[in-house]
């Protein structure tokens, strides 16, 4: 086992290197960065509360600090609860004029029809996949659910992020599931069976079409890593991973985007996604060797190495965008005929 955790590590180190070469390391922090610091500061304080038990958790309220941090305070609060409050009472509309109301699922209905078909309540214009601008790794806003409710347009962060938040504020529940660089919806019918809703393309997806397409396996699952229902918790957790991501994005690696990625493992300790970003800090501070001690550089090396034995506890395989992306253009050309699968 040691020597096949040795040959992974140094694999993976390659790979992440190509795979985060894009995120170019910062210069210097500068002090006129300290204002929308501050900003990371508070949206990490607010969502930390939410999971520890100081403020109820609320997975609307944690998306918007994430994302604000991240746009230097463009939106307030106020602007983007109301931009779900209107989409909000028209869902509800939707249900009383179909007389839905008796059934427990009329909001999933309601949020899954009003973003994924072209209807009067959207003014004909549904929440479609970006497929021009899905991936996240130079530009993070591409998964942004603020710039989704600008420009209808998401990918597969955005997308089933802002179901959780519409069908949430109805008073319904929808929770977010994994795959290899995947983002999907599960809930459960009438009958109390999971259904999987696939917002990128607005269709129904089978667990046997998911572990197809993406390549999950049976023991990624029984390890909890993918195609399992988060609870609010863990997708508030996943938001403090994007909040680390965009961190690392604009500032580099700093103590700071560290914290957030130990906090949020505390309470999903099985994120991938989560130790990934953790290991992403300790590559690039090997890559600053210059400015660490030489117990700092075997610290970091060590670390690296505990990563990747956890992510052989747990099963994963490295998935590259190349290989999404890939998979997302055969889909596009293939659209019709993968909805058919999925239903």
């Amino acid at each position: 086992m040691k020597a096949k955790s040795g040959m992974l590590l140094a694999g993976m180190v390659l790979l992440m290197i190509t795979y985060l070469s894009s995120y170019a390391l910062p210069g210097p922090t500068l002090n006129n960065n300290q204002p929308q610091k501050q900003l990371y500061y508070a949206a990490f304080s607010e969502i930390n509360q939410m999971l520890s038990g100081g403020k109820p958790p609320n997975f609307k309220k944690a998306v918007f600090l994430m994302e604000n941090a991240y746009l230097n305070g463009a939106w307030s609060y106020e602007q983007f609860n109301t931009k779900i409050s209107e989409i909000a009472i028209k869902l509800r509309q939707m249900i009383e004029k179909r007389h839905l109301e008796k059934f427990r699922t009329a909001g999933n209905w309601a949020a899954f029809t009003y973003m994924t078909d072209s209807i009067q309540e959207n003014n004909f214009r549904p929440f479609t996949y970006d497929f021009d601008h899905f991936l996240d790794d130079k530009d993070p806003t591409v998964g942004f659910v603020t710039k989704l409710l600008r420009t209808n347009k998401g990918n597969c962060n955005s997308l089933p992020f802002l179901y959780k938040i519409l069908v949430e504020e109805l008073g319904t529940s929808g929770f977010l599931a994994l795959a290899p660089i995947h983002c999907y919806i599960k809930h459960k019918d009438e009958q109390g069976k999971w259904v999987n809703l696939e917002m990128t393309s607005g269709s129904f997806a089978r667990d046997e079409w998911i572990m197809q397409e993406t390549g999950v396996t049976v023991e990624q699952i029984k390890s909890g890593i993918y195609m399992q229902a988060l609870t609010l918790k863990e997708s508030i957790a996943l938001v403090l991973k994007e909040l680390a991501v965009n961190y690392q994005f604009q500032f580099g690696i700093e103590d700071f985007d560290l914290t957030i990625c130990n906090t949020a493992l505390r309470y999903f300790p099985t994120s991938v996604n989560l130790l990934m970003v953790k290991y992403e800090h300790y590559r690039l501070a090997l890559r600053q060797t210059q400015k660490l001690q030489k117990d700092q550089e075997v610290e970091a090396y060590q670390m690296l190495k505990t990563i990747d034995a956890r992510l052989i506890e747990l099963g994963y395989k490295y998935s590259s965008k190349d290989e999404y992306n890939n998979w997302i253009k055969q889909n596009k050309l293939s659209k019709k005929t993968t909805i058919t699968a999925n239903k």
